[in-house]
């Protein structure tokens, strides 16, 4: 009789204990969610507005400064070697690299390098060419345009000697544990799902804020993960490569070289002969940016602009060409990347929303603004201590 009365006491025992279980994991959760939200969140939160302004910073810079980005006529008279002795003239500092006209920048801008100290953010000055009539349009301090500046918080929060970088990359972790924590523990019942993903009229203020928190962080979702992932596979790609390898693996990143000069004396291609030979190597493609040889890497590296795609797409692809004969040395176009390569590549521009057009760029403006939503909302809430306790709306 012993065995007939425990028997049954041990069956009704068997389901609570996952429920238990569920509702430690589900508190531990939530601990985590709020105290990482608070903590991590300023950060965040900094991070999402910069980026919905960097989204459209090149037609900020724009506005803010035409007498930079207005050519004097539509012609494209001058050439590359044109371009480069006009720039030369006005800043003798070594050329970096060279920027194309586009719809959105519509004059050549030549970035120079100068002398930075070490471990400083690195210390580059641009010249806007005319390609119209090859004068100089003005100078600036590229690093420190207001503009560019918002870029450079975004992407290290101005404190590049001091692991910025590494900490918005942090940062792009807190916000995927947040996303994806956020997720489980808005997970609604069978048949509310629309109710958790609005806002209610008529309801207190503490419910209203829950409201708001959970259809703001539902319908940004997908937007911010996409932000998230990214963001950590640009600042830390050696962590994210080998996970891309294990569904195509890329090749090495690597800045090719000619690896046997020709003999001394051998003369060098001018620009525009390595422009030449690169429109021959690419028919059709459009040239969107060079890098001319520099002490570490003898090569010429020429990217390509999409046609078609939304001007943020600065470029898709690049081929490394001998500055002595003009073959290609290298090539990293799409048609010639795994896969792989082209995820890491197309990295930047999913983070801003270009990859899917004017309107993937509206997304990731809006979903910008999502972190300081959950944030208010989200501290709000915390002051409360108890939402949990809040009866029907």
């Amino acid at each position: 009789m012993d065995e007939t009365i425990r028997a049954p006491r041990q069956d009704s025992f068997a389901p609570a204990r996952p429920r238990m279980m569920s509702g430690r994991v589900r508190r531990g959760l939530l601990w985590a969610h709020r105290w990482f939200g608070l903590i991590g969140g300023v950060v965040v939160v900094l991070i999402g507005l910069t980026g919905s302004f960097i989204v459209f910073y090149r037609e900020i810079d724009a506005a803010l400064n035409p007498a930079l980005y207005t050519p004097a006529g539509p012609e494209q008279r001058v050439t590359l070697s044109g371009v480069m002795r006009a720039a030369a003239a006005a800043d003798p500092a070594p050329i970096a690299t060279i920027l194309a006209p586009d719809r959105t920048w519509p004059v050549w801008i030549v970035i120079h390098a100068h002398e930075t100290a070490p471990g400083s953010y690195p210390n580059r000055w641009t010249t806007m060419v005319d390609p119209s009539n090859g004068k100089v349009l003005g100078r600036r301090d590229y690093a420190n345009a207001f503009a560019l500046k918002i870029y450079r918080l975004h992407f290290t929060l101005l404190l590049y000697e001091f692991w910025g970088k590494e900490l918005v990359g942090a940062a792009g972790f807190v916000l995927l544990g947040l996303a994806v924590s956020g997720l489980f523990l808005w997970w609604p019942k069978p048949g509310r799902f629309w109710r958790s993903v609005s806002v209610r009229k008529n309801v207190s203020l503490l419910r209203f804020v829950l409201d708001v928190h959970s259809a703001a962080g539902f319908w940004a979702l997908s937007v911010l993960l996409l932000i998230s992932i990214t963001g950590v596979g640009i600042v830390f790609p050696d962590l994210v490569r080998p996970i891309v390898g294990l569904l195509s693996q890329p090749t090495p990143d690597r800045s090719p070289r000619v690896e046997v000069p020709p003999p001394a004396g051998t003369p060098l291609l001018s620009p525009d002969a390595i422009t030449q030979r690169a429109q021959e190597a690419k028919p059709g493609a459009t040239i969107a940016m060079l890098n001319p040889p520099t002490a570490t890497r003898n090569t010429w590296r020429v990217q390509f602009r999409p046609d078609g795609a939304d001007p943020a797409v600065r470029s898709r692809g690049a081929i490394w060409l001998d500055p002595w004969s003009g073959a290609v040395v290298h090539d990293r176009t799409p048609g010639a990347m795994s896969m792989g390569d082209r995820y890491l590549a197309e990295q930047l521009w999913l983070h801003n929303g270009a990859t899917f057009g004017f309107a993937g760029r509206l997304l990731v403006f809006a979903a910008g603004f999502a972190p300081l939503v959950l944030f208010v909302s989200g501290l709000m809430m915390w002051l409360k201590r108890r939402p949990r306790r809040m009866g029907p709306g």
